[in-house]
């Protein structure tokens, strides 16, 4: 059927699979950005911390020069020959060094808080935790000064060396020096904790990840942003395709496509092409095949009279009815076909829609189906309140025809059948067909719908009356619902989009 190729084009171009998750061009070009700029920002970060740990461990290491220099313009000979370091007086508070005793032991010389000697102090903050001391040696290792327990750096061929070790438990950067005091050579060693230049080092790396952070979300966001941008002329291409009605497919716009995506477009135009013309044959097939059906059968009904009259009272006279009965059937079904045919979306455009009102719509289908329902003993009333919508009259008047037909099919001989109209609180036009017929089991109500399918129990019909239906509800939009009658029979209820014209509607006689 026409509906089937264009459910198939509607899936491939609109659906996307549930059970598999596929991410979207904008995330795959976000992570293919982002990883490259990840492993960029942890270079930069390595390389800035390689680059700006050199200078401020030689800035310290400067500091420290100085400081052990400065010890060494303080050492001179005593009276009895030996060496001793004479302290300068101490300085104002806000400035110079402070001694302090160490409360270990009385007889170890003093240790100092960081800068020594004239340089100006630390920050506050800084200086609980900063710690200094010195060692002035004699080569054979005896200690003339300062701590004894503190280690000696190896001295290179400069006159100097650099030793990080442990003081006590505090990591210490320890620098020696050779020197000739009064004619004697000494080994000064100056040791500072690791404390104050680990912290600044820590600040200087927390600057630096912020600081690239920062950079990198930048960036993220700008690339979001033309990522989007760049994104647009797919996004309007995708709402091309969903404005797409099956009634009317068309080949899709590829001037404003980016040129990547243009052969997928002509691709799919040449689908859609493919599939148009294909409903339309479709179409035009099931058209003529049912035109061309159903002019032999009126011939074969016709023959059939003659014959049964001419047999009346004879012995072929049940054959006869019974050929009659078939060849009725394969006479609905034929019309049925055609119906079903022609309401399809595809044969159908906008401008073919017009204002109707339901009320008269029910009058003219209980005057062609009233014969029927006598025949059967059956009472078909309607119960009409003002109601209109925007549709195909002969489509609804096949709609309404078939569903009162099945109704009289079903109902027992000397039920009742209504056809109602109104709308109801929701500013919403409907249609109504009860009957006190067996009605339709919950478990079947979906199936009903479906084309050449006959509930259980129920042989008569051709199984098409509701799939029309359905086509006809779907086509105006509307909906079809299989509902318990109030005397236990069936209810088909068919509820129309709202329409702003209910007012004037109402206002108009049933």
């Amino acid at each position: 059927m026409p509906r089937c190729a264009v459910s198939v084009a509607w899936a491939i171009a609109l659906k996307t699979p549930e059970r598999s998750f596929t991410p979207s061009i904008r995330t795959r070009l976000l992570v293919y950005l982002l990883l490259p700029l990840l492993v960029v920002m942890a270079a930069s970060i390595w390389i800035d911390h390689r680059t700006l740990v050199s200078p401020v461990y030689a800035a310290f290491d400067r500091m420290l020069t100085r400081t052990t220099t400065e010890i060494a313009s303080h050492i001179t000979r005593g009276p009895d020959g030996r060496l001793a370091v004479h302290w300068p007086p101490q300085p104002p508070s806000h400035y110079g060094w402070h001694p302090h005793p160490d409360p270990d032991d009385g007889d170890r010389p003093p240790f100092f808080h960081m800068p020594l000697f004239g340089h100006p102090p630390e920050p506050h903050r800084f200086r609980p935790l900063e710690h200094f001391r010195f060692r002035v040696s004699a080569p054979d290792g005896r200690t003339l000064a300062g701590t004894p327990d503190l280690a000696i750096a190896p001295i290179g061929r400069h006159g100097s060396g650099y030793l990080d070790t442990d003081y006590h438990g505090m990591p210490v950067r320890v620098l020696s020096m050779r020197a000739t005091v009064a004619g004697q050579p000494v080994v000064i060693s100056a040791a500072e904790s690791m404390l104050w230049r680990n912290r600044v080092i820590n600040r200087l790396d927390l600057m630096i990840g912020i600081s690239d952070g920062l950079q990198l979300l930048l960036v993220l966001a700008i690339a979001m942003f033309g990522i989007t941008f760049a994104l647009r002329p797919l996004r309007r291409l995708r709402e091309e395709i969903a404005r797409q009605p099956p009634e009317g497919l068309k080949p899709l716009t590829i001037e404003p496509v980016p040129a990547e995506v243009r052969p997928l477009v002509a691709s799919f135009n040449g689908m859609l092409v493919t599939v148009r013309d294909s409903t339309r044959a479709q179409q035009h097939f099931l058209t003529n095949a049912a035109h061309q059906l159903r002019t032999p059968l009126t011939g074969i009904r016709a023959q059939l009279d003659v014959l049964a009259r001419e047999h009346d009272h004879g012995p072929q006279h049940a054959r006869i009815e019974a050929m009659q009965e078939g060849i009725d059937r394969l006479a609905h079904t034929t019309s049925q076909l055609l119906a079903l045919a022609r309401a399809e979306p595809s044969a159908h455009r906008s401008g073919d829609f017009t204002a109707l009102q339901l009320p008269t719509l029910i009058g003219a289908v209980v005057s062609t189906m009233h014969d029927r329902a006598l025949a059967r003993g059956i009472d078909l009333g309607a119960d009409c309140r003002p109601a209109q919508v925007e549709g195909i009259y002969w489509l609804l008047h096949e709609l309404l025809v078939n569903l009162v037909d099945n109704a009289i099919r079903h109902a027992p001989t000397g039920g009742q059948i209504t056809v109602r109209c109104g709308v109801d609180e929701n500013r919403q036009p409907y249609l109504e067909v009860e009957d006190d017929g067996p009605g339709i089991p919950p478990a079947e109500r979906e199936r009903v719908r479906e084309r050449f399918y006959r509930a259980s129990g129920q042989g008569q019909g051709s199984g098409l009356g509701l799939a029309i239906v359905e086509e006809v509800a779907r086509l105006h939009q509307a909906s079809l619902f299989i509902l318990d009658g109030a005397e236990g029979g069936a209810r088909m209820r068919v509820d129309f989009p709202a329409s702003t014209d209910q007012g004037a509607a109402a206002r108009q006689p049933g």
